[in-house]
């Protein structure tokens, strides 16, 4: 997408908790990747769809009202008062006028310009913040302000527009949502947002990139709105449609990852949506399939921790799924090592020959003895220290903040014995790093159906406590479940071992790993490492940017009711 971890539904209280727990600032960065990839990929999809064809398609274009153009700076001004407003009765009838036409009329039209698309972000930001707004602290100024606007932007998103106004329309009305029914909550949409996401992606004629927009939208519809609150004839359309999607094969100008793309999203949907846990068996099947991509194989894996119910032993051959759950891992890791091998022989053949004067012969000046460089002047050496740490990354820094006085000397070498010490991580390195973690974190989800770090392969949980793959294990299987567990401990271990300081060094690390991923694949054992370092594993994976769970099937406040009849005339 967006954004983040993978905030599945049906979690006990506990299982939040313990998600919270163990989030870390690398997850959350996770999800500002995973939000920033959602976004380029709508975009791209966009694109496409314009592109299609060799003749561009012809989109109409909504018309300006220059005066208020002329005078947005100062409209904008006097709306920021009008939304704080909970009496809008006092506002003269003009000027109501005027706030009407801007926010039902000028900015989508604006949106619908050719010349425009350089500057949606900031056409937009005046809707977006009213929504923000409405959801926080609703008043009859924000009410109305969100009629206007949904009407509107309905207008732009279901006609005839150029894609990237149609998809920031979708966008927006897909967040309209009443505000949070109790302390704690979260916003439910509006009941008409998932019927207008429905009707747009169901538009076969629609752009691919409009499509995804409201695929994503209906997502988010379904994540938050319990399902009593659906409406059966909705229901079963909906489940109908992923379930086809699921099913479907990229369409002809539709790359594979991208239709993969899509599949995420109908994964999602149908575990939110299901009542049962025999979707189970389908996400299974998706995750061993060969011929499915990683990026629905992975993400099918980690969605079996939302089932609403327990899969059972007759459902799935626990043994058989680990061991293409290990392939999935493998083929990631082998798409990471030629990744990085290729980039180190780009840099390469792009390295510049020495400068001349680096062979020029060195000066008696130059190379006579410093004294003061040979007695250590303490000042220099003090400001070399100042640099040198200020020039550490934030990893760094927080090691040493854990360290005792006596591990700093030693990590310093004015010990006895030496600290292996965190080594500065190249970018390509760091990247690497985090796609192979995020795919090993949505095999724990998985398999366990929890988020808790595996701190010790004899800490999984019985079968019949379990959630996920383990709650589908035969009590006969576990010995066997605890051994690949364990050696996947030791590839994790490996993976994140930040001794090493280069993409080369590195890459040499993740190929030791191959032989143990081949064997976890082939079904063969695994001679157990002499050392393991890490739990397995830390963090749950963040494919939705929203970290609450969906809301509870509580009432509307009852100062919102007027603002849905408004938006339905």
């Amino acid at each position: 997408m967006t954004s983040p971890s993978s905030n599945l539904p049906h979690r006990s209280p506990a299982q939040a908790k313990a998600e919270a727990a163990t989030a870390s600032s690398q997850t959350s960065r996770q999800s500002y990747l995973l939000a920033m990839l959602t976004l380029g990929m709508l975009a791209a999809f966009a694109v496409l769809a314009s592109n299609a064809s060799g003749q561009a398609p012809k989109y109409e274009v909504l018309e300006v009202e220059e005066l208020i153009d002329k005078n947005v700076t100062t409209i904008e001004r006097r709306t920021r008062m009008f939304l704080t407003m909970d009496d809008i009765s006092s506002v003269p009838a003009n000027e109501m006028a005027v706030f009407g036409r801007f926010y039902g009329q000028y900015i989508p039209a604006k949106i619908t310009q050719p010349d425009a698309l350089h500057e949606i972000n900031d056409i937009m930001a005046p809707a977006y913040n009213v929504t923000t707004r409405a959801m926080r602290s609703p008043t009859a100024g924000t009410n109305r302000a969100m009629n206007w606007l949904y009407q509107g932007m309905k207008r732009v998103a279901m006609g005839n527009y150029q894609p990237p106004a149609r998809v920031n329309a979708i966008t927006f009305i897909s967040r309209l949502a009443r505000p949070a029914g109790q302390r704690g909550g979260v916003p439910q949409p509006y009941p008409f947002v998932g019927e207008d996401m429905k009707q747009i992606y169901m538009d076969e004629s629609a752009p691919d990139g409009v499509r995804a927009a409201a695929l994503q939208g209906l997502e988010r519809y379904a994540r938050y709105t319990p399902i009593a609150r659906f409406d059966e004839g909705m229901l079963a359309e909906i489940k109908q449609a992923m379930e086809a999607l699921l099913a479907s094969d990229p369409p002809s100008g539709r790359d594979p990852l991208a239709h993969a793309f899509l599949q995420r999203y109908a994964v999602s949907i149908l575990t939110y949506i299901s009542e049962d846990a025999s979707i189970g068996k389908q996400f299974v099947s998706i995750s061993t399939n060969d011929a499915q991509p990683n990026l629905i194989g992975l993400h099918s894996a980690a969605a079996l921790a939302g089932l609403p119910g327990k899969l059972t032993a007759a459902d799935v051959k626990t043994n058989e799924v680990l061991q293409k759950w290990a392939g999935r891992v493998l083929k990631s890791f082998k798409s990471e090592i030629d990744r990085l091998e290729r980039m180190e022989k780009k840099m390469t053949s792009q390295s510049q020959p020495s400068p001349p004067e680096s062979f020029l012969k060195q000066t008696e000046l130059a190379t006579q003895p410093n004294r003061r460089m040979a007695g250590m002047d303490m000042m220099n050496m003090d400001a070399g220290y100042d640099e040198m740490m200020g020039g550490m990354d934030g990893s760094m820094m927080e090691m040493e903040d854990q360290m005792d006085p006596m591990s700093m000397m030693m990590g310093m070498g004015m010990g006895m014995g030496m600290r292996s010490l965190e080594k500065p991580q190249p970018p390509e390195v760091v990247a690497t790093r985090k796609k192979l973690n995020f795919a090993l974190q949505q095999i724990v989800l998985g398999l366990t159906g929890k988020p808790d770090a595996i701190t010790d392969p004899e800490s999984l949980p019985n079968p019949q406590e379990a959630a996920g793959l383990l709650a589908a294990t035969p009590p006969g299987e576990m010995e066997s479940v605890k051994a690949w567990v364990s050696a996947m401990i030791d590839v994790q271990t490996a993976l994140n071992d930040k001794s090493v300081g280069t993409a080369r060094e590195f890459s040499k690390k993740l190929t030791e790993q191959i032989e143990t991923l081949t064997a976890l694949a082939e079904g063969k054992s695994v001679t157990k490492k002499a050392t393991t370092d890490q739990p397995f594993f830390l963090g749950a994976p963040e494919e939705n940017a929203d970290p609450q769970p969906p809301a509870d099937d509580s009432a509307a406040p009852a100062a919102d009711a007027g603002l849905e009849a408004l938006m339905n005339n």
